[in-house]
C-alpha cells in the first residue's frame, strides 16, 4: 500500500457510470462496539475498500426507514497542520414519528456512543460494485444535532451523526463489497446480524 501521497493511476470519467445524487431509503445504524474490528477485513490493496463487515456474535445493527432522500450522507477534507490530513463523516437521519418507541431511541443516541452508518448509494458504479458506503468505521460517529419542532419538518425528529472534531476518519466513507452486489445486499438487509456464539 502507497503511503506517500502519490498518485500510483489515472482518474477518469466512466460515462457508462455518470455520477447520480442520493442514497436509498433505509439506513443501517450500528453500535460501534458490536463491531468486530478483527475479522472485519479491509483489501490489501486498496484501503478504501471493506470486504467483509463483521459483527460480534449475538449483535445486530439497527434499521433507520427513509422516505425519498430524507436521510443523507457527506464528507469532507480537514486539513492538519503536522499529521496526515483526515476526513470528517457526517449522517444526517430522520425519525418520521416521534412516538415513544423512537423517542426512546432517540434519547440512546444522546447518551455518548458512537455509531457506524451504513448507507447504499443510489449510484452504485458499474456492476452494483460500489453501491454501499460505511461512515465512522475509524472513529466513530457521535450525535452533533437533534431537533424537533411542532412548526417545522412536520413534527418529524431530525438529527446529525458525525466525528467530533479531533477524532476524524483516516479515509473517505470505505466501500461495502462483500463479493458482490447481492451478497452485500443481502448482510445489509439482515442488518449484518450475527448469530449469538
Amino acid at each position: 500500500m502507497d503511503c506517500t501521497g502519490s498518485l500510483t493511476a489515472d482518474i477518469i470519467f466512466d460515462c457508462a457510470n455518470a455520477p447520480v445524487a442520493g442514497i436509498e431509503q433505509n439506513v443501517v445504524l450500528i453500535n460501534k462496539e458490536d463491531i468486530d474490528i478483527a475479522a472485519t477485513t479491509i483489501s490489501a490493496t486498496n484501503r478504501v475498500l471493506v470486504t467483509n463487515l463483521q459483527l460480534k456474535p449475538g449483535k445486530t445493527g439497527y434499521l433507520l426507514t427513509g422516505v425519498k432522500q430524507s436521510n443523507g450522507k457527506a464528507w469532507e477534507l480537514v486539513k492538519k497542520e503536522n499529521a496526515p490530513d483526515k476526513f470528517k463523516h457526517t449522517f444526517s437521519g430522520v425519525i418520521f414519528n416521534p412516538g415513544i418507541d423512537n423517542k426512546q431511541q432517540a434519547d440512546q443516541l444522546s447518551k455518548g456512543g458512537k455509531y457506524v452508518a451504513v448507507i447504499e448509494q443510489v449510484w452504485k458504479g458499474e456492476g452494483s460494485a460500489e453501491a454501499f458506503e460505511i461512515l465512522g468505521l475509524g472513529s466513530g460517529l457521535e450525535l452533533s444535532t437533534m431537533t424537533n419542532s411542532s412548526r417545522e419538518n412536520d413534527n418529524m425528529i431530525v438529527f446529525e451523526l458525525a466525528n467530533a472534531d479531533g477524532f476524524e476518519e483516516t479515509t473517505m466513507p470505505k466501500t461495502l463489497l462483500d463479493g458482490d452486489y447481492a451478497a452485500t445486499k443481502t448482510a445489509f438487509t439482515n442488518k449484518f446480524e450475527q448469530a449469538a456464539g
